[in-house]
């Protein structure tokens, strides 16, 4: 097993790991994986959500799980599924999809940059889950390495495959808190033509009713999303290309057809360089217009909303963050009315100012269960001990 490269390793939630290893293959990441030196592992592929919760008990390795978890990709373009190894990045997945006109229509910030094991350990999605859901959503079979080093599996590579509990739903979006991601069966999409249009909106109520338009007239966009405007709200929408006519006719307003800038910009908010603080909430759409106005109280650089997906997104960048006991106050009054329709509030970024004023995740009335789940995969806190929701 070798140290990674010589230069400085990345922060995970502010705190610089130990060590920072790379091991070779399979094997010498379970030999790792194995060990009792008093050390948590911190599992990291492409790096892309890093800064996600709260800091690693230390002492912490950062273990580059990549090489271990290279190999090929076995696809079946008859049977609409794939089996990929986990340390595949998705643009590389992309490619050869593509290339027998199919998808896996997964999207998170930086998604380039983003491995697939990485992705269903995180469990957020982008823009595309307005129309296709979660990661966990794709997910036919798992191939998981347990914090003693056993590998254990769960579902299969077929669509039709019910059997057992649904083990695969626990590990997806557990931030790797117990179990690593060595490969994935998943199901995978016809590839479509589509478009994406720009519009504008004179309000927040305005964008949110064309997307209730476009849902009640059955156009099924694969992604809608809002983002504040000076003066107002823009959107783009992604509709299949023989959509467009039916869509031009019920919106009511112009739609303009549109490059990638627009998806791309609205796709990575809150996860540019100079992205400090990140909030996201799930909420009931009747919460949506409450929620952004909580955040726009703090002056925010940028505001997402998915009204389909019922999603809003904040960001702050570095020089204009507010001070950390309006933050505090304004995401508690948050979390208590989200959490009355079943919704919450996570810090997706948190500069170190804030990280003593506010907890990443929230309460959890599930944490009892959660701290149980911890204790039988993972009783020695050898996999990512601390990152999670209530120190897990």
């Amino acid at each position: 097993m070798s140290e990674a490269a010589a230069q400085a390793p990345p922060l995970v939630a502010g705190r610089a790991p130990d060590s920072f290893v790379a091991p070779a293959t399979l094997d010498e990441l379970r030999d790792l994986v194995a060990e009792r030196d008093g050390r948590t592992l911190v599992p990291v592929g492409g790096g892309t959500q890093l800064a996600l919760g709260n800091a690693p008990r230390e002492p912490f390795a950062l273990v580059d799980v990549r090489p271990a978890l290279a190999g090929e990709i076995e696809h079946e373009p008859a049977d609409l599924t794939a089996v990929v190894p986990a340390g595949v990045m998705l643009g590389e997945l992309d490619a050869q999809l593509s290339a027998a006109g199919q998808r896996l229509p997964l999207d998170p910030p930086h998604v380039e940059q983003a491995t697939i094991g990485g992705v269903l350990a995180v469990g957020t999605g982008g823009p595309l889950r307005t129309r296709h859901g979660l990661p966990r959503d794709f997910v036919l079979g798992m191939t998981v390495l347990r914090a003693d080093g056993e590998l254990v599996k769960a579902g299969g590579r077929v669509v039709k495959n019910v059997t057992g509990y649904d083990l695969m739903r626990l590990w997806c979006g557990s931030l790797g808190t117990i179990g690593i991601v060595t490969s994935v069966a998943v199901r995978v999409l016809p590839r479509v033509g589509t478009i994406d249009l720009r519009f504008e909106a004179a309000s927040l109520a305005v964008g949110q009713a064309l997307a209730e338009t476009f849902l009640r007239a059955d156009l099924r966009p694969e992604l809608l999303e809002l983002t504040r405007q000076d003066g107002g709200w823009g959107g783009i929408v992604r509709l299949a290309e023989g959509a467009v006519p039916k869509a031009t006719e019920v919106a009511g307003t112009d739609l303009t057809p549109c490059g990638d800038e627009e998806y791309l910009a609205a796709r990575d908010l809150g996860f540019g360089d100079g992205d400090a603080l990140t909030l996201r909430a799930a909420c009931a759409t009747s919460a949506i217009a409450s929620a952004v106005a909580a955040v726009e109280a703090l002056a925010p650089s940028g505001v997402l909303v998915r009204p389909l997906a019922r999603e809003v997104r904040a960001t702050w960048e570095a020089g204009a963050l507010p001070e950390a006991e309006e933050v505090a106050g304004a995401a508690g009054r948050m979390r208590t009315a989200l959490a009355e329709a079943g919704g919450g509030l996570v810090a997706e970024r948190l500069p170190a100012e804030l990280r003593g004023a506010l907890d990443p995740w929230g309460h959890s009335p599930n944490l009892a269960r959660m701290a149980a789940v911890k204790a039988a995969f993972d009783p020695d806190g050898r996999l990512n001990a601390s990152r999670f929701v209530g120190g897990l």
